[in-house]
C-alpha cells in the first residue's frame, strides 16, 4: 500500500491507499494562515511538519504500517522556506499569494526581457513565484538571506525532513521562476542575471523518483517502518489531475480547494510565449517525460467560504459544527441565480488579470439581502472566475469539454450545479474525491512497477463519480451576467488601486 501526503495552504492530508484505488485510512489536520494582520500570507514550516506527523500517526492507527511500501509527497507551489546549515527553517514560509516580491519582479523584468523570461520558464509574469520572494528576502532581510543554506518549497522540505536529501521535482521547480522547462534544469541565465547561487536550490528530478528510505530517527518519531521508500511528488494540482483521471491530452482537472485551479494536459507541445502572456496562463512539466500541462487558478475558492463562515458564524467552531452550518446553507439553495454579483478578489486577481492590488466587490446588496444569498453569490463569484480560466484556455486553443471537478468543492451540490449551469456543459466528479491522495498513489504504483505508466495506473485506479447536467435556463442568465462580470474589473480597477 501507499501513503500519500498532500501539503496544502490550509492543512495537510495523509491517505493510505492500495493498487485498486481503495482508501484504507485517511486523516487531515488544518493549520492557520499567518501574517494576515500585516497583509502577509505565511505558513509556519515547523507547524506544518508537526501536522504531518499527526496525520501519519493517525492513519497508522487505522492501517497496518508494515503494508506501506512508499510515501509520495506533494504540496502547494511557490511557497518558499529558507533553512540554515542545520536544516532548520529560519523564518516563516512566504506563500505565493503574498504580494511581497512585487518590486523584485519589476527588477527582474528590467534585467531579463519578459518574453525571454516566459520562454525559459513557461510562466506568465506574476509576483507569486518563489524567486520574487527570495529576492525580497535578500533585499529586506539580509541576515536571513546570509544564513540560508537552501531555499526549499514544501515538497522538498518534507522530503528533506523524511530522508535528509534535497530533491524537488520538475513541476514544483518550474513554479519558482528560476527553472528552465526546456532543459529541465535550474536556469543559469536567470540566476546569473539576478546574482542568486543555483546551489541554494534542491536537486531536480522527474516526479516519481525514489529519493531514499526514511531516516531511522523519523521512523522512530512517526512509527513508520524504516523500509518505507520516499518518492518525490509533483505540484499538488498535478496530483489532483492524476487522481481525477486527467492524464492524457484534452483532459481537464478542476480542483476546488482553498484556491481553485484548472489543470489541462497538453501532451508534448508547450504553450507558445504569446498564448502564455496574452492569457496569463502557465506551462509546466507534467509527470511524463517531455510532456506538459497548464495550470490556471484563482486565489479564493474555499478561502471565500472560510471568510464567510468566520464573519457570519462563530470563529471557534468545531468541524462538526461547520458541517452542520454548511449543510443548512446548501439546503437553502433554491436552484436559481442570485440578485448579487461578487467579484471574489479578496486576495488579488489572477487569471486573466494578474493584479495583486485588486479587491473583492459585492454588488446588489439591499436591506432584504440574506446571508444565504451572500453565500450562494460567493459560490457564483468563484464560478465566474472558473469561467474566466476556461475562456483563457480556449483563447489559447485548449478545449475544455470534459471538466472533472475534485477537491473539497466537489462535495457541494450547489457549487457543482452552479458551475454546470454557467458552463452550459455537464461537469463530472470521480468516486474518490481525495484526488490528491489517489494521484500520489498512482505515482507510487508506477514506481512499485504495478503499472507501466501513470496512464495505465489511472485507468485501473480511478473510478467515475456523478455527472451534473446544466440547467440551460440558468445558463442564459449566467452568460449574460458573465459579460457584465468581465467588464467589472476594468471599471473599478483604479478605485481598488487607490484603496491599497
Amino acid at each position: 500500500m501507499y501513503l500519500g501526503l498532500d501539503v496544502g495552504t490550509s492543512g495537510v492530508k495523509a491517505t493510505v491507499i492500495d493498487d485498486s484505488g481503495t482508501i484504507h485510512a485517511i486523516s487531515s489536520k488544518s493549520y492557520p494562515l499567518l501574517g494576515l494582520e500585516e497583509n502577509h500570507r505565511e505558513l509556519d514550516p515547523l507547524q506544518v511538519w508537526e501536522s504531518v506527523k499527526t496525520v501519519i500517526h493517525d492513519v497508522l492507527g487505522k492501517a497496518d504500517s508494515s503494508d506501506i511500501d512508499f510515501i509520495t509527497v506533494a504540496s502547494l507551489g511557490e511557497a518558499i522556506i529558507p533553512i540554515n546549515k542545520s536544516g532548520l527553517p529560519i523564518m516563516r514560509s512566504i506563500i505565493g499569494s503574498d504580494i511581497r516580491g512585487r518590486k523584485e519582479l519589476e527588477s527582474v523584468c528590467q534585467q531579463i526581457p519578459p518574453p525571454e523570461l516566459t520562454r525559459i520558464t513557461g510562466l506568465n509574469l506574476s509576483t507569486i513565484y518563489s524567486l520574487n520572494k527570495i529576492l525580497y528576502i535578500r533585499r529586506h532581510l539580509p541576515r536571513i538571506y546570509a544564513e540560508t543554506e537552501k531555499f526549499l518549497c514544501f515538497t522538498d522540505f518534507i522530503v528533506y525532513v523524511l530522508t535528509g536529501e534535497y530533491v524537488i521535482d520538475f513541476s514544483m521547480a518550474s513554479r519558482t521562476m528560476a527553472f528552465d522547462i526546456n532543459k529541465c534544469t535550474w536556469s543559469k541565465y536567470i540566476l546569473d542575471k539576478v546574482s542568486v547561487d543555483p546551489n541554494l536550490f534542491s536537486r531536480t528530478a522527474i516526479a516519481g523518483e525514489i529519493v531514499g528510505k526514511i531516516l531511522p530517527s523519523i521512523a522512530a518519531e512517526t512509527g513508520l517502518p524504516q523500509t518505507v521508500s520516499v518518492l518525490i511528488g509533483p505540484h499538488d494540482h498535478i496530483c489532483n489531475a492524476l487522481g481525477a483521471g486527467a492524464v492524457e491530452k484534452g483532459a481537464c482537472s478542476n480542483v476546488v480547494g482553498t484556491t481553485e485551479g484548472i489543470t489541462a494536459i497538453l501532451g508534448d507541445e508547450k504553450l507558445s510565449i504569446s498564448d502564455i502572456s496574452k492569457n496569463n496562463i502557465s506551462c509546466q512539466p507534467f509527470v511524463l517525460s517531455n510532456t506538459y500541462n497548464t495550470v490556471a487558478w484563482h486565489n479564493t475558492a474555499g478561502a471565500l467560504i472560510n471568510w464567510f463562515m468566520n464573519q457570519f458564524f462563530c470563529k471557534n467552531r468545531t468541524p462538526d459544527q461547520t458541517k452542520v452550518i454548511l449543510d443548512q446553507l446548501n439546503h437553502a439553495y433554491h436552484g436559481k441565480p442570485t440578485r448579487l454579483l461578487i467579484q471574489p478578489y479578496f486576495s488579488g486577481a489572477t487569471t486573466q488579470f494578474m493584479d495583486d492590488k485588486a479587491k473583492g466587490t459585492i454588488l446588489g446588496l439591499s436591506l432584504s439581502t440574506t446571508r444565504e444569498e451572500i453565500y450562494q453569490a460567493l459560490l457564483e463569484g468563484s464560478c465566474y472566475e472558473c469561467m474566466l480560466i476556461v475562456e483563457a484556455l480556449e483563447n489559447a486553443s485548449i478545449p475544455v469539454k470534459h471538466l472533472i471537478v475534485n477537491g473539497g468543492g466537489s462535495k457541494s451540490d450547489p457549487w457543482l450545479s452552479i458551475k454546470a449551469d454557467m458552463l452550459g456543459n455537464p461537469v463530472y466528479t470521480v468516486d474518490c474525491q481525495d484526488t490528491g491522495a489517489l494521484g500520489s498513489a498512482i505515482i507510487a504504483a508506477v514506481a512499485n512497477k504495478r503499472f507501466s505508466s501513470v496512464i495505465e495506473a489511472a485507468q485501473n485506479m480511478v473510478r467515475p463519480g456523478k455527472i451534473i447536467e446544466p440547467n440551460m435556463n440558468n445558463n442564459r442568465v449566467y452568460r449574460e451576467r458573465f459579460e457584465q462580470y468581465k467588464c467589472l474589473y476594468s471599471q473599478i480597477k483604479d478605485i481598488n488601486h487607490l484603496l491599497n
